[in-house]
């Protein structure tokens, strides 16, 4: 096709803005440096207000973006050089290593069963996620094939007994592997996929236009904050989502990551990351909109989950700036949920219960308060993806002052950056909720298929 567009970024943003251009008869090329598209919202629990499945949602969007004619899924690829203008873009794209044929991967799982080494989940490592180095992102991941950890192949892992890695000679020269127990597991079952002597790509690509999807990251607190990182019954929010998430690693238990005993009595710290606190890292100097009701979510599905829990949301100001947000706190309220206009100062830890107690300044009583609590979760907000920068020298786009993709004009030009044929949607551009997501998916999709250099 003469038409093309890139996009970069797989979750939901890219998602929907690849199957619209598609269906445009355009060639599109779906661009993401993890192994599986879905991004964020893959790991989800539920969407708000509506507490619908969130992969419920997204996983026949990503299986459509599979099966497009007109989509070429490029995952675990990175974007490297980008030439041209609107109308004549030239893309280096490196594809990294899987270690895996996808062509002949079948996806039994036979590899997995039998490496002999587990690792804590990059996402669910705090409740005790774990995964193999021959691994799926998760069940429903597109594509849905297998890789292998790099550090694995190259041997980094052999002191926690990893098989791979222990010989003399170099994968890329023998093709016949008698150690690896995955390879010897993949021939038996007649797949013969993995391939350790596998190599780094590069794809060169031309394209008409350019759309940057790269999301959001949730912030990480400071160690130490609130007892984050110190005391076991302190999580984040996207912690808890996982934790409450029938695919996650408690198959949606609410328990302790402590003692694994159902928590009864649990808190919501809102705003968390926007004081300074220590030197690293750099506070939130701004309101990520979504944050308030996320916390109002998960308190409603923990109550969903045991009618019988205790929920508190201690905040300064609570935002309902979405459609439908204001009755999803009133739902929340006459459910029981306790709101607390609340300034947290510090956190304590019972050594023998492993109970948790929260002193904060109640601001409507002016007043200091404990509240002794089974579980903290931290309302953590939405940063900018660490990958921004380096796309912003790529493609030489302007940031914000925060790190998001600055648009030209947000009102007579949105979704457009400085460079013409560039355009950006999601929360790339800032925190923003699912549907707001999509919906400027749908907006920068059409920006590329009306573009000039398209026509």
């Amino acid at each position: 096709m003469s038409k093309s567009v890139l996009i970069i970024g797989g979750g939901i943003a890219g998602i929907e803005a690849a199957l619209n251009i598609a269906d445009y008869d355009f060639q599109v090329y779906l661009v993401d440096d993890s192994p599986t598209i879905g991004g964020l919202m893959a790991r989800l629990d539920k969407t708000l207000p509506t507490n619908d499945c969130s992969i419920c949602i997204e996983a026949p969007k990503m299986y459509d973006v599979q099966k497009h004619p007109n989509i070429q899924l490029l995952t675990n690829c990175e974007i490297r050089r980008v030439e041209g203008n609107e109308g004549g873009f030239k893309v280096r794209v490196l594809k990294k290593p899987r270690f895996i044929d996808e062509e002949k991967c079948k996806g039994c799982g036979k590899c997995s069963e039998v490496c002999p080494v587990s690792v804590p989940d990059d996402l669910d490592n705090k409740i005790g996620g774990k995964r193999k180095l021959i691994y799926i992102p998760f069940p429903q991941a597109v594509p849905n094939y297998y890789l292998i950890h790099p550090e694995c192949r190259y041997g980094k892992k052999k002191e926690e007994g990893a098989c791979v890695g222990g010989c003399i000679i170099d994968c890329i020269q023998c093709r016949e592997c008698p150690i690896a127990l995955c390879v010897k597991a993949c021939k038996e079952d007649g797949a013969d996929a993995v391939m350790l002597w596998q190599r780094e790509q590069l794809l060169d690509l031309e394209v008409n236009s350019i759309i940057i999807a790269s999301g959001v990251e949730s912030f990480e607190p400071p160690l130490g904050l609130y007892g984050y990182g110190i005391y076991d019954n302190v999580i984040t929010n996207l912690q808890y989502e996982r934790l409450m998430n029938a695919g996650g690693p408690t198959l949606g238990e609410i328990v302790r990551p402590s003692d694994e005993a159902h928590a009864k009595r649990i808190a919501w710290v809102q705003c968390v990351g926007r004081e300074k606190r220590g030197s690293k890292p750099e506070p939130l100097p701004y309101c990520s909109k979504v944050c308030c009701m996320i916390s109002t979510k998960q308190a409603i599905v923990t109550l969903e989950h045991e009618a019988d829990v205790k929920g508190y949301i201690l905040h300064n100001h609570l935002q309902t700036y979405g459609k439908g947000f204001y009755e999803f706190y009133r739902r929340a309220k006459e459910l029981g949920v306790e709101y607390i206009k609340g300034k947290p100062s510090d956190v304590f830890e019972d050594p023998e219960t492993k109970n948790l107690t929260i002193r904060f300044e109640n601001l409507d009583k002016g007043e200091v308060e404990d509240l002794e609590i089974d579980l903290l979760v931290l309302s953590t907000g939405l940063a900018p993806g660490k990958r921004n920068k380096r796309l912003s020298k790529i493609l030489k786009i302007d940031l914000d002052e925060h790190g998001f993709i600055k648009e030209k004009d947000a009102v007579n030009a949105p979704f457009e950056t400085n460079i013409e044929g560039i355009y950006v949607c999601g929360g790339a551009t800032g925190p923003i909720d699912i549907s707001e997501s999509v919906s400027q998916a749908i907006g920068a999709s059409m920006k590329a298929v009306l573009s000039k250099g398209s026509r």
